[in-house]
């Protein structure tokens, strides 16, 4: 435990002097703010516009998220990985802390953009169809949705670095988008970039009030949910058991 909290530690102290805290605080921001303005004179019911910003939150996500990772490895990359993966005792530790540090970054960055995003709402435009919980619900959501795909990017970065995932989350963009469509039901539970705008659009369906359509799918919420988790755990064991054999030697471009 006391090797994952300094590897923890030690993440975000090598994040300090970076780009990557402020692309947490200033993206949600920006993008808040660009929704905000853009609502003051659109002609959009309050519900529609709520429902817009965060799938276009689950849609953007995917592509920062593979950005970030990549960046994050690249620190590790100047070093040789020699720090990444001395530094703990156990090498899983490694990896383990820097994922926990980049999800930690990125929870605060999903409060930023929704809760700011709410707060603003509410200023600027003076009603909010919805209760401050469920834009707590919305951001938790948006995040769990993305942890299993920073192990997928993380995995990427030190495998192929860069470029691979960068693609790949412009990849997941794309599917993300698709699988918010009707081409995505029934298939989206397998494919890990669609999670957030599912689970999020399952949230909004039930707090808004639409009684039949929640009816109509929360009879197959259980089970997609399961196969989720099937999903994540398969993901993760998987990448977790590769990291127990690497040795930093493929890390290049």
């Amino acid at each position: 435990m006391k090797d994952l909290l300094r590897s923890t530690q030690s993440e975000f102290m090598k994040m300090r002097h970076t780009k990557l805290l402020w692309i947490h605080v200033l993206v949600p921001c920006a993008g808040a703010a660009a929704f905000l303005f853009y609502y003051t004179s659109a002609p959009w019911g309050p519900a529609a516009r709520i429902q817009a910003y965060v799938e276009a939150l689950a849609v953007v996500y995917p592509f920062l998220a593979g950005l970030i990772c990549s960046m994050s490895v690249e620190l590790e990359e100047e070093g040789k990985m020699q720090t990444f993966l001395i530094v703990c005792r156990k090498k899983r530790h490694a990896f383990l802390g820097k994922w926990l540090a980049l999800n930690l970054c990125s929870l605060a960055a999903c409060g930023l953009a929704v809760l700011g995003f709410a707060a603003g709402y509410g200023w600027m435009i003076g009603e909010n169809p919805f209760l401050l919980h469920y834009y707590i619900l919305s951001a938790l959501l948006l995040w769990l949705g993305q942890t299993v795909l920073y192990t997928v990017y993380l995995f990427l970065s030190l495998r192929y670095a860069r470029a691979a995932t960068v693609a790949a989350g412009v990849i997941g963009a794309v599917l993300a988008a698709l699988m918010l469509t009707g081409l995505g039901d029934g298939c989206w539970p397998f494919v890990p970039f669609a999670w957030s705008g599912r689970w999020s659009s399952y949230l909004l369906l039930y707090e808004g009030g639409d009684q039949d359509r929640w009816n109509h799918v929360s009879g197959a919420l259980p089970a997609e949910l399961a196969v989720c988790a099937a999903v994540a755990v398969l993901i993760t064991a998987g990448i977790f058991l590769w990291f127990h054999y690497y040795e930093g030697r493929r890390c290049e471009e």
